[in-house]
């Protein structure tokens, strides 16, 4: 007699297919060049940054801020020709007469000799800072937008710092050349390449009185036109690449502003203390 089969095999089978997971979405392409993104920073930063999050760019952006520095600064040694001993040799007897101390000889020409030098090679400086500079504020930020609970990457965020900067920068220093050849030679003369801030009239440090001290002069040189348009524009970026649709630009903007300021703080109580 046959025995029924049981009904109630509960083996498991020796095989199992591997769970279908569905194809990951492809990257969607950029739709700017690198020019337009260049203007495009400058007139639609919105839809610009939006582009920079479909695929962030670093080189282009950089390359472009490191040929502005070396053609602002060669400009600007070329048109000023500033006398660096000068400006050094009166700053050290200003500490002196302010402290009531004599610095040694030796000591005073080595500090003029180490001025003139960085004087003399002050355009390479400024492409060699310019990179490294975009590298760490992208790295500040980076830990701010984690803080707030962004989810961008540091490309981007890189990317948003060098697009920024370059694009205001490139304004900046057409302003800076047109005000260069705007004076005359015994204007320019009285310029201290030491104080930038007193170069051109877009900062608050031309409302303040002769003799003013060094903190105070540091602070309002800090409210500077192109530097509140870069942090508005930074803002602006920093937002579209948060991948969170909860970061808005007011967030990211007390994020960017707020770095900004304990920096400028940070930077005038170094000039108290240097003073």
């Amino acid at each position: 007699m046959e025995q029924p089969e049981d009904q109630n095999d509960n083996s498991a089978p020796l095989y199992s297919a591997p769970p279908v997971h569905p194809p990951e979405a492809p990257e969607e392409p950029a739709r700017m060049r690198w020019f337009q993104r260049f203007f495009g920073v400058l007139i639609s930063p919105g839809e610009t940054f939006a582009d920079v999050n479909r695929k962030p760019t670093i080189i282009a952006p950089i390359l472009i801020a490191i040929a502005i520095a070396i053609i602002g600064a060669s400009f600007f040694s070329w048109r000023v020709k500033p006398d660096w001993e000068r400006f050094v040799r009166e700053g050290i007897k200003k500490q002196e007469a302010k402290s009531g101390q004599t610095f040694p000889p030796e000591q005073v020409e080595a500090q003029v000799k180490g001025t003139v030098f960085v004087g003399k090679i002050f355009p390479v400086i400024a492409a060699i800072i310019t990179p490294i500079g975009y590298v760490i504020l992208a790295g500040v930020y980076a830990l701010g937008m984690m803080l707030i609970q962004a989810k961008a990457t540091f490309k981007k965020i890189l990317s948003v710092v060098a697009w920024s900067n370059c694009a205001v920068s490139v304004v900046g220093t057409v302003v800076l050349a047109a005000s260069l050849m705007a004076r005359d030679r015994e204007s320019l003369n009285q310029i201290n390449p030491m104080q930038p801030g007193s170069i051109t009239a877009t900062n608050l440090s031309l409302l303040l009185p002769e003799g003013s001290s060094a903190a105070i002069t540091a602070l309002a040189s800090s409210f500077d036109l192109f530097t509140i348009w870069v942090l508005i524009v930074l803002s602006i970026g920093l937002a579209a690449i948060a991948g969170s649709r909860k970061i808005k630009t007011g967030k990211t903007a007390t994020l960017v502003f707020g770095i900004w300021f304990l920096w400028i703080l940070i930077g005038a109580g170094l000039a108290s203390f240097r003073s």
